[in-house]
Order: structure tokens, then C-alpha cells, then sequence
């Protein structure tokens, strides 16, 4: 997990699965790689997709929607960076529990963590105060 530089605009301080935005042409998969790489100086393998989600207007200020995937994966190569983006943060499953998390990644962090719940699928809509509005949410699994 990433735990986001003080000095971040949006979501400082929150811990949050390393991740960025897509470059044009590329594929969630390699894009993941890629941000990983970036972001924290490492290669990763055995990547697994834990969820999708679909967060609607989750910044009041953009007009956009976020379609997000988030992957584990097993640690390949490299040495551990820290960068403008934050520091590299390795904890147990009840340690991620007890951290500051993104909203969406609050409402799912669980069932990601269970390996039998399989690939998460959600709808998560935000409400002025960047909130999410508990009463239009829509969380499905994909189970193997």
C-alpha cells in the first residue's frame, strides 16, 4: 500500500493501493505494472484483479467518473523508492483495517482481503462532501 505525501491535494495521508491514470492505448493490466514501477521503484508479478469500481463524481470540482482496478501482486525485483507521491507502507491484513482508506476502498477492503470472495465489482457514488451516499452503492462479487 502507498501511504500519500502530506503534501498531496487531494487525499493526503490516506493509505491507498499504489495505482495512477492510464497512458493512452494502454491496458489496466500493464498500466498497473507501469504505475507500480513508477511510483515505488518495483516490479511486481503473479498480479491478480481484486476489483473494479466505478466511483461517480468522487471530486465535485471534475466532471469525471473513475473507473478504477485494483490488483495484488507479488513482489519480482527492484529496490523500494519513495516518491512526490508518497512511501511505500507494508502492513498485515488488520493493519490496512485500522489505516485511513479512501472511501470505496473502506466499503470493499474486506472482501479483497478474503481470497474467497474473488473479484469485487462496485458502484460508488459521492455526494458534495466527497462522501459516498450509502444509499445507491452496488457491491458484487465474481467468485472462483
Amino acid at each position: 500500500m502507498l501511504k500519500r505525501s502530506p503534501l498531496k491535494k487531494f487525499a493526503p495521508n490516506v493509505v491507498h493501493p499504489v495505482g495512477g491514470k492510464l497512458d493512452p492505448d494502454e491496458n489496466p493490466y500493464s498500466g498497473a505494472q507501469r504505475e507500480v514501477l513508477e511510483e515505488v521503484g518495483i516490479k511486481v508479478r503473479n498480479m491478480r484483479l481484486e476489483a473494479v469500481l466505478l466511483e461517480i463524481k468522487p471530486v465535485q470540482e471534475m466532471s469525471n467518473n473513475w473507473l478504477i482496478f485494483h490488483f495484488s501482486a507479488d513482489y519480482a525485483s527492484g529496490e523500494i523508492k519513495n516518491t512526490e507521491e508518497g512511501k511505500l507502507v507494508y502492513l498485515r491484513d488488520e493493519e490496512i483495517l485500522k489505516q485511513e482508506l479512501f472511501p470505496s476502498v473502506r466499503q470493499i477492503i474486506k472482501k479483497i482481503l478474503n481470497p474467497k470472495d474473488g473479484t469485487i465489482f462496485a458502484t460508488f457514488i459521492f455526494d458534495k462532501n466527497g462522501d459516498i451516499t450509502e444509499s445507491k452503492n452496488v457491491i458484487d462479487a465474481c467468485i472462483v
